[in-house]
């Protein structure tokens, strides 16, 4: 069923191209009324879920029950007026009727859900998408670190996103200042593909300043969000997204970091998905800070060349064998 509600989703995007989002599928009335309830959770979806679980057990809920049969019993469970319920679900109504027709609404087991990232107890329920959504389908890997890094950071940046690309492999990042947004720009300005991973919904910018580069990769890549349009942004959404980031991810490289740097959370997250975190040697002999020592001891893999980051990319057959003479000869140093 909530694959046929996709495949028609896409049918309507197409059709009906400078159209509002459709709210009248089921699959997306399904999400409506999910959201509508995680309001009442915070905007929490571990606690959400497990809410919705236990009366789908007790109760016999189900989303295709119909609001009449609904609404009063979520209203009654979550100690609350039908009026109030159902007010709130307006609102969530509403915000996603303000959506526009080229997002693509996704659920956790679709096609079109990132296998990988379905794998990991971070995976959202929901993802809302604009670009080309076959970009989940492919091998990726994340470049970030600091929002206010050096300019010889942001050039090595640049040559690693480029060596990436120039494989064939997605580079994602979370449209950040600094590193993020190198790593993005770089990916598009060398024909690569790229994935924007926000801490926003999907309709809306942040920061501002890299609107425009959202909008590029929205038509040359692919954005992605795991938050409502209903939902205020807040300041634990970005530290939030890191794990979904990473989740998407076989790798991830940490370019340049500070001791609170966001980027580290990233790090945390690869490491408990099992993924790969690189880290260049220069960051490890700073004697200004202690994270990357402190990551290399839990599982990090330290590197000076492009040629050492190809390498522990393909022990996970990230790259195709037939790039095995061009990793011998990828010697760039990096520091």
């Amino acid at each position: 069923m909530l694959e046929r509600d996709f495949e028609e989703r896409k049918i309507m995007n197409v059709v009906n191209d400078n159209e509002a989002f459709d709210i009248n599928i089921p699959f997306v009335r399904d999400a409506i009324l999910y959201y509508t309830i995680q309001q009442y959770f915070n905007n929490n979806d571990k606690k959400t879920c497990e809410f919705i679980h236990q009366i789908e057990e007790t109760h016999c809920f189900s989303f295709r029950n119909g609001l009449n049969m609904n609404i009063p019993l979520l209203s009654k469970l979550l100690n609350t007026t039908d009026k109030e319920f159902y007010a709130c679900y307006g609102m969530v109504k509403k915000s996603f009727a303000n959506l526009t027709n080229d997002v693509i609404l996704v659920k956790k087991g679709d096609q079109a859900y990132s296998k990988l990232l379905a794998t990991t107890k971070e995976a959202p329920p929901y993802l809302f998408l604009k670009g080309n959504v076959h970009l989940l389908e492919e091998k990726s890997v994340c470049v970030v670190g600091s929002r206010n890094a050096s300019e010889e950071s942001m050039k090595k940046t640049e040559r690693i996103v480029k060596s990436l690309v120039k494989r064939n492999i997605v580079v994602n990042a979370g449209l950040a200042r600094g590193i993020d947004a190198a790593t993005h720009t770089a990916a598009l300005a060398n024909g690569g593909r790229t994935i924007a991973v926000i801490g926003t919904p999907i309709n809306q910018y942040y920061p501002k300043e890299n609107k425009d580069l959202q909008i590029q990769i929205e038509k040359n890549g692919l954005v992605v969000s795991q938050f409502p349009p209903c939902n205020p942004i807040n300041r634990w959404n970005f530290p939030t997204r890191n794990g979904v980031m990473s989740g998407l991810s076989l790798a991830t490289i940490i370019m340049e970091a500070g001791e609170s740097s966001g980027a580290l959370k990233q790090a945390d997250y690869a490491l408990k998905q099992g993924r790969d975190v690189l880290i260049p040697q220069s960051a490890i002999d700073n004697p200004l800070i202690q994270w990357p020592k402190t990551y290399i001891s839990k599982g990090a893999h330290a590197f000076k060349t492009l040629k050492e980051v190809l390498q522990v990319l393909n022990r996970n057959e990230l790259l195709l064998n037939k790039f095995d003479d061009e990793i011998v000869v990828s010697t760039v140093e990096m520091d």
